[in-house]
């Protein structure tokens, strides 16, 4: 009979038994951006059995005992407790981004990835939030640039841009990847246009610097990763937000917002208009978008991002820098006359689908598509363009151990293709000077083939190695014949040979929150449609890509209970085979000239005073960041002809780029709602021309902002907020034209007169105030 009860007993344990041994696996994410968040802590109420996650994310738990619950904490994070159901083995977290995180710091502290600066919810809030501008200069060793209050954007990071002196340093962006919600926003050509962006929508902003990224693209500049804010879990609203401010801003915004534990649906409209502080000088734009993420199964969901977008920015054109410096208001006569203005009417839409194979495999692919028409009168001419790019981009992800070493990696592609047909005027500036026609209809593909690995070692070392394999393509079909229209089908291709782009990282922790890292990379830029046609429509099918390897050391961490966090970063970007614009025979053209070579270093630091949300100051926190960037022409000419008439620049610094730049910021919060973001920031004096002898004066800018929220009841939320920018009135631009020389004067070195290269920013102070209301269901 005892037997008996003894074996009765053992069956009814078995299952208590099983469960207590069990292993709980899962992955731990950011849940803004579903980035893999390295060096989470995952343990069970008391803190023991305890874990921490690898660079991808995942990690093992296993207990002698049943787990209901895990408590979970990420440097960086709000921590979050998440129930364990019976039977579950393996779970998704998401992770709340902190509010108190430094700016521009990478949110893993022990396990970083070289060169990435990330912004946070709380970053993009820190003032209107409808300029990206105001929170990524605060970053080191980025700067970013507009040639319209709201659009032209150009975003130069650690000094690089292509150096031509025609229209690729002038216009849209070049040299870096961006992706919305893994969307590729540069197209085929490699222009990336974020006129039609609506960054009060985004949630999160990774800047990859550098070509640091094996699965983010070549570029030489590096990758920007922007992803749109996702709904509060369990929660369904609906929100009007107002936006006035001086110089005629208004800025509406109406959400509606839904999420479960399995999906999430957001659909906003946005309306935008501006007249500016000088003449022709507006703005005007709409924004529609639906996202969503839905839990398909307990191995896959589907994300979904559907926007439509129209934007119209006056061009008010250049100005000297005597009319800069007094101040004056005034606009260029020429962009005037020609009602110069940018409009553009596109759309942008993709799916994501995230797989999971097995417990170590994964697949993630993204189909996507876009179009855009614009219509530009510049200064002495007119440009209509088409465009439509689609294309495919997927990798898979693996992650797992053989014996003490932990592994992962992704292995995928990227193929995107671009179809672009342009027609326009261009009215040379001189009256003995016909006008230029242009016809032409052209395409773009590339191709990257990625792969990166990284090895987690028992010495609690890290190393990763990658390198992607890259093909670009151009084709022109000039439908121009002596400045006649004509039927021609004649298709010029230029296919440039596949490049490999290495790059391998080694992370050494030295204890739970610090590390050191060390990197190298390369990366390349290849030659735009516009470098490949001269100004008199014959083509140079010799251009080469412009290249580069860059170097780098670092450190990054925590300390004292988490309340100090830094990074410090040195780099070396040495770039080859410049593209340089040169005119001979009135006809100007691109050609490969020059050398150049980057080096810098970049510090944030952060400490927080306050961090108590019990007390009425829950938040006070001081931080700064640094960067010293010495960008010089190593060997830089005016073109390759080696003449009497060849410029050397050798030597000079890099026009537009600061040698100094630094920002000097306070968070501070109250339990009760009430928030005060304050940063102050200094520019150094930067050269316009190549021979350096035009500069810009240096510039501070102080702004503020103070805001308020408060749940007044179960069901409705408000958020008040008012701010100023440029509080000292200071005298600052907001986009810089650079080339060989203006006028061939000798400046001096602390701001003389040029010839029209200056686009200014505000002279004076302005504000704005926001209010918006919600509906919680």
């Amino acid at each position: 009979m005892r037997r008996l009860l003894s074996a009765a007993l053992l069956l009814l344990a078995l299952p208590a038994f099983a469960n207590a041994q069990a292993t709980l696996t899962g992955i731990v994410i950011d849940r803004q951006g579903s980035h893999p968040i390295a060096g989470a802590t995952v343990a069970a109420p008391g803190g023991s059995p305890s874990t921490t996650t690898d660079n991808a994310g995942r990690f093992t738990l296993a207990s002698d005992r049943p787990l209901t619950r895990v408590l979970v904490s990420a440097v960086g994070y709000t921590g979050r407790e998440v129930p364990v159901s019976a039977g579950t083995t393996s779970l998704v977290i998401e992770l709340e981004p902190a509010q108190t995180m430094l700016p521009g710091m990478q949110v893993v502290a022990n396990k970083p990835a070289p060169s990435v600066s990330v912004l946070t919810a709380a970053d993009l809030d820190r003032a209107s939030g409808l300029s990206l501008e105001n929170s990524i200069n605060a970053l080191p060793g980025l700067f970013m640039q507009s040639r319209t209050p709201w659009g032209g954007a150009r975003i130069t990071i650690r000094g690089y841009y292509p150096s031509t002196s025609g229209n690729s340093p002038n216009s849209n962006g070049l040299g870096y990847q961006v992706f919305l919600n893994d969307i590729p926003v540069t197209d085929a050509t490699g222009t990336t246009v974020l006129d039609d962006i609506d960054y009060s929508t985004l949630g999160r902003v990774d800047v990859f610097k550098g070509p640091v990224s094996s699965q983010l693209g070549s570029y030489i500049g590096g990758a920007v990763m922007m992803s749109t804010a996702r709904p509060t879990p369990n929660q369904t609203s609906i929100t009007q937000q107002v936006i006035s401010g001086t110089d005629g801003l208004l800025r509406t915004n109406s959400s509606l917002q839904s999420a479960t534990s399995t999906s999430d649906l957001t659909l906003n409209y946005g309306h935008q208009a501006y007249d500016s502080f000088r003449p022709h000088s507006g703005s005007g734009k709409d924004y529609l978008r639906a996202t969503g993420d839905f839990e398909v199964g307990g191995n896959q969901t589907v994300s979904t991002y559907v926007a439509y977008n129209r934007s119209f920015e006056e061009l008010a054109g250049e100005i000297d820098s005597t009319d800069f410096y007094n101040r004056n208001p005034v606009s260029n006569a020429a962009y005037l006359a020609n009602d110069s203005h940018i409009a553009l009417t596109s759309f942008l839409a993709g799916v994501t689908d995230h797989y999971r194979i097995t417990s170590d495999i994964t697949n993630q692919t993204t189909l996507f598509g876009s179009g855009r028409t614009s219509n530009q009168p510049f200064a002495h001419g007119v440009t209509d363009v088409n465009q439509f790019n689609m294309g495919v981009r997927s990798s898979f992800g693996y992650t797992g151990r053989v014996e003490d070493v932990g592994i992962n990696g992704a292995l995928g592609l990227m193929a995107q293709r671009s179809n672009l047909t342009s027609n326009g005027v261009f009215i040379v500036p001189a009256p003995p000077y016909p006008q230029r026609p242009t016809a032409q209809e052209n395409f773009a593909s590339n191709l990257s083939l990625f792969t990166e690995w990284g090895f987690t070692l028992p010495s609690r070392t890290t190393l990763t190695a990658g390198g992607s394999l890259n093909r670009n393509q151009f084709g022109i079909r000039n439908m121009l014949k002596n400045n006649q229209l004509t039927d021609t089908t004649q298709l010029v291709t230029k296919t440039f040979d596949w490049v490999f782009t290495p790059r391998v990282a080694l992370t050494q922790e030295l204890s739970g929150t610090m590390s050191l890292y060390a990197s190298a990379s390369s990366g390349y830029t290849p030659p735009l449609l516009s470098n490949v046609i001269a100004s008199n429509g014959t083509l140079d099918l010799s251009l080469k890509p412009e290249r580069a390897v860059q170097y780098e050391v670092g450190a990054q961490g925590t300390a004292l209970d988490g309340r100090l966090s830094g990074q410090v970063a040195l780099f070396d970007v040495e770039n080859s085979d410049k593209l340089v614009t040169q005119t001979a025979n009135s006809v100007t053209f691109t050609t490969n000239a020059g050398k150049q070579r980057d080096q810098g270093a970049e510090v944030s630091l952060g400490y927080s005073l306050v961090d108590d949300r019990s007390q009425p100051l829950s938040l006070l926190r001081p931080w700064v960041s640094y960067s010293y960037t010495k960008a010089t022409f190593v060997d830089f000419k005016s073109d390759n002809n080696n003449n009497a008439a060849t410029v050397d620049f050798s030597g000079n610094a890099v026009p537009r780029v600061p040698r100094n730049m630094m920002t000097i910021g306070l968070d501070a919060a109250g339990n009760q709602g009430l928030s005060l973001n304050a940063t102050w920031q200094y520019v150094d004096k930067v050269p316009v021309t190549f021979d350096n002898s035009t500069w810009m004066r240096s510039y501070d800018l102080l702004g503020a902002k103070v805001g308020y929220k408060a749940q007044l009841d179960r069901h409705w939320s408000l958020n008040l907020a008012a701010g100023g920018n440029n509080l000292l009135g200071s005298t600052y631009y907001s986009f810089l034209f650079v080339g060989p020389n203006y006028g061939g004067l000798a400046q001096a070195q602390d701001g003389g007169h040029g010839d029209g290269y200056i686009i200014p920013a505000p002279y004076n102070a302005t504000f704005y105030g926001n209010i918006g209301l919600s509906y919680i269901f």
